[in-house]
């Protein structure tokens, strides 16, 4: 684990219904884990959601880049430590490290920037320029951050090789006190829309069900570009950016439909997962063929 200048920003364990097909936590619930930690993180410093309403001010997830390092199982303790790594005139980039107390482990590392619609206070930002550590390099991206994601509309997305993963609406209880979609469910959709780009890559998901494979994330980017509110349609397109032996680099491109704008695009690092002995896969020739051919055009 990293410095002890960390402040605790959150705790809890995880719950079964938390837990995906790989009897893991979900990869979504990393993120809520961090959108919690942020606002303590905010309030230790001076500035949480109280001093914030009564100060007029707003702020949101502008990014959140996320390495999932190693499994929570079920009933496994979460807690997360925090501190601000930038402090800006109207952001705040913060590092959350993600622990599993019980094994003395770094489950996880999120580094979120935290946007503001005015600037700081004063008295906030001082806070929080004297709490900042250096970013530790295991939080640094790794594989994501290379690609240059176009603000597409929804009618371009199939025009680079694009495939819709889900088309949902947005309800009260996915989003905040303002009505605002979460980030959990963002990265929830992008998650739930999984299997069907595994499909259209020729994985069939069923059978690998069967032979006790699945597919894991190890890493995360993805970008909040325009809020998305309680009742909004949304459509998750996805595609193949590219692949390695053992890797490939997702991208989602999430939409609200009715006008086609981009709400949130994401990178996301996937590989195949042995569910018997727990470990990655490696790719066949012949599924490299496959993924060469369904390879975006970015």
């Amino acid at each position: 684990m990293s410095s002890p200048a960390l402040i605790p920003t959150f705790s809890t364990a995880v719950n079964t219904w938390q837990c995906d097909e790989n009897d893991h936590l979900n990869v979504q619930f990393y993120t809520e884990f961090a959108h919690e930690a942020s606002a303590n993180l905010l309030a230790k410093l001076g500035f949480g959601p109280r001093a914030q309403r009564a100060a007029g001010a707003v702020t949101r997830a502008a990014d959140d880049h996320v390495r999932y390092v190693r499994e929570f199982r079920v009933v496994e303790p979460v807690e997360v430590h925090s501190a601000p790594v930038e402090v800006g005139e109207r952001e705040i980039v913060a590092y959350h490290e993600v622990r599993n107390p019980a094994k003395g482990e770094v489950a996880a590392t999120i580094r979120r920037t935290i946007a503001c619609e005015r600037p700081w206070p004063a008295e906030f930002r001082a806070r929080a320029e004297a709490a900042c550590i250096a970013l530790p390099d295991t939080a640094r991206p790794r594989s994501v951050g290379k690609l240059s994601l176009p603000d597409l509309t929804l009618a371009e997305a199939p025009s680079v090789g694009l495939i819709e993963v889900g088309r949902t609406q947005i309800t009260p209880d996915e989003c905040d006190e303002r009505g605002e979609f979460l980030p959990r469910h963002q990265f929830g959709r992008y998650s739930d829309g999984a299997p069907v780009l595994w499909n259209h890559l020729g994985f069939d998901r069923a059978a690998m069900q069967e032979r006790q494979e699945g597919s894991v994330v190890v890493e995360m980017l993805n970008h909040y570009r325009r809020p998305l509110q309680a009742g909004d349609l949304a459509v998750v397109m996805s595609g193949l950016a590219s692949f390695s032996d053992k890797v490939v680099v997702f991208t989602h491109f999430l939409f609200e439909a009715e006008s086609g704008t981009l709400a949130a695009c994401a990178e996301a690092v996937g590989m195949k997962f042995d569910q018997k002995v727990r470990k990655i896969m490696t790719f066949t020739p012949e599924d490299r063929a496959r993924l060469e051919a369904c390879r975006l055009r970015l």
